[in-house]
């Protein structure tokens, strides 16, 4: 007999958490019942593939207090009666939010948490709130589970240095990826409006318009370069972010694209705000070097696909996901304050407060990769046939089989 699982995420959209929950019902269900819970009725657009039960829980529009916390207990109510109803053998929740309403709502069936990025270096966990989420809630909570699954080894030590929760309980599995799906897609011929941008070498970068993402510091680093070699920066994304990252590019004499809303300086531009892009992949191929210049990530979907499209990539040693990716996970706890080059790229210092040696560290390894020759794919294929389908997906369902 199938068991029954039960999936919850946040919302359905472009994100990596998304991506992650929405592909592993789909995979999921041809060994299982597979359920998919949406907490947040609002936005029902699919980005990416799903398993065919998908639930959504519309909780009462919150305008004060009171009722946001109506909205918390109907969801909790909704949830324990899903669970009821359709008899789950195992929940699985991915994001802080869901984390809480799956360890709350726990009942006979086995509890898994998906975890996604750091609790400690998340800047958005802060204030009052942040450390009552951070000193009470999440050790409280998440000790209740019974097994967390964590997207690096980084978090999981995370887990259970600082917030004590037992090494038993924790298990690593990396995202995975549909890696002859993303070689199709970016085979794609491109128009030849997009063509354009490419008679120069590129920089590529993706994610969302958001402080975490550091682009304000990646565009300054550009203009650095740009002084030294022709070049164009190519930014992938939606977010409130992108009028104040146009307003900064005027100011340092860089001539922007806003691809979605207006092509006047199309073939001409040295920054192109390309906006959400359904097929990244065919502009991930063409560009010379792909860039993350994040202060804090979980595990970075956009840098494990730059490297199945065969560019090298640039990225900071934030807390956690680039070493790994770049198997350079041996070193010290604390990010590195030099250059880390690989076969296939470099890690270097973060930029949240960068001095003018590691400006210029950022430029010299861009100008290194931009002159290289084509990199071997077996160098890429090392490291990214570590996240193969098969391989995470008999991990997960590992999970599922495995007793309490």
């Amino acid at each position: 007999m199938k068991k029954n699982v039960l999936l919850i995420g946040s919302e359905l959209g472009k994100g990596g958490a998304e991506r992650s929950i929405s592909l592993l019902s789909y995979y999921l269900e041809p060994f299982y019942n597979v359920t998919l819970c949406i907490l947040s009725g609002t936005d029902r657009q699919k980005f990416y593939k799903t398993c065919s039960s998908i639930v959504f829980i519309d909780p009462p529009e919150t305008n004060n207090i009171f009722s946001k916390i109506s909205a918390w207990r109907y969801r909790l109510n909704q949830i324990k009666a899903l669970k009821k109803k359709q008899q789950i053998d195992i929940s699985i929740s991915f994001l802080e939010g869901p984390d809480y309403v799956n360890v709350l709502t726990k009942g006979k069936e086995k509890v898994t948490l998906s975890i996604r990025g750091s609790k400690m270096h998340d800047k958005e966990i802060s204030g009052i709130m942040g450390s009552f989420r951070k000193r009470i809630l999440i050790p409280w909570l998440y000790r209740k589970a019974d097994s967390i699954v964590c997207v690096t080894d980084a978090l999981c030590n995370e887990l259970n240095q600082q917030f004590g929760i037992a090494k038993e309980k924790l298990l690593t599995i990396y995202n995975f990826y549909e890696v002859e799906n993303i070689r199709e897609q970016a085979a794609e011929a491109l128009t030849p409006e997009e063509e354009t941008i490419f008679s120069l070498p590129v920089i590529i970068s993706s994610g969302r318009l958001h402080v975490a993402k550091e682009y304000d510091k990646l565009i300054a680093l550009f203009a650095k370069l740009k002084t030294k070699r022709a070049a164009r920066l190519m930014i992938l994304g939606d977010g409130d972010k992108k009028h104040s990252l146009i307003s900064l590019c005027h100011s340092l004499n860089l001539i922007t694209c806003d691809w979605q809303a207006d092509r006047a300086n199309n073939a001409t531009a040295d920054v192109y705000f390309m906006g959400f892009q359904t097929n990244a992949f065919k502009f991930y191929k063409r560009s010379t070097l792909f860039a993350l210049a994040s202060s804090w990530e979980g595990f970075p979907n956009v840098l494990a696909e730059a490297l199945i499209c065969g560019i090298p990539v640039v990225s900071t040693d934030c807390y956690t996901g680039p070493r790994e990716i770049l198997n350079q996970d041996k070193l010290q706890q604390t990010p590195t304050t030099v250059a880390i080059r690989t076969k296939v790229g470099s890690l270097l210092p973060l930029l949240q407060n960068p001095s003018a040696e590691t400006n210029e560290m950022w430029v010299e390894e861009m100008t290194y990769w931009m002159k290289q020759d084509k990199i071997p794919q077996d160098y890429f294929d090392e490291l990214t046939n570590r996240y193969t389908l098969d391989t995470m997906l008999n991990k997960w369902k590992n999970v599922i089989e495995s007793k309490k």
